[in-house]
């Protein structure tokens, strides 16, 4: 019984654990498409052809991505 308790208790332990970890998000590039109609907070990585490619940024109010190149 002691180890049926245990064992239980390490499963529920894990799945605990498991719980909290924040998942995966796939974020899109950057582009006028891509953030048609959503929020200037929405979360997007700066498109190919900018000095940052990949970083993340937000889609902002418009396709300008200022921060997606070096001043």
């Amino acid at each position: 019984m002691k180890k049926k308790l245990l064992t239980l208790t390490a499963v529920l332990g894990i799945a605990a654990f498991a719980a909290s970890v924040p998942q995966a998000e796939a974020i899109g590039y950057c582009s006028t498409t891509y953030c048609a109609g959503k929020s200037p907070d929405t979360k997007c990585a700066c498109p190919p052809g900018t000095d940052r490619v990949g970083q993340p940024t937000t889609c902002g109010t418009g396709s300008s991505w200022s921060n997606c190149w070096y001043v």
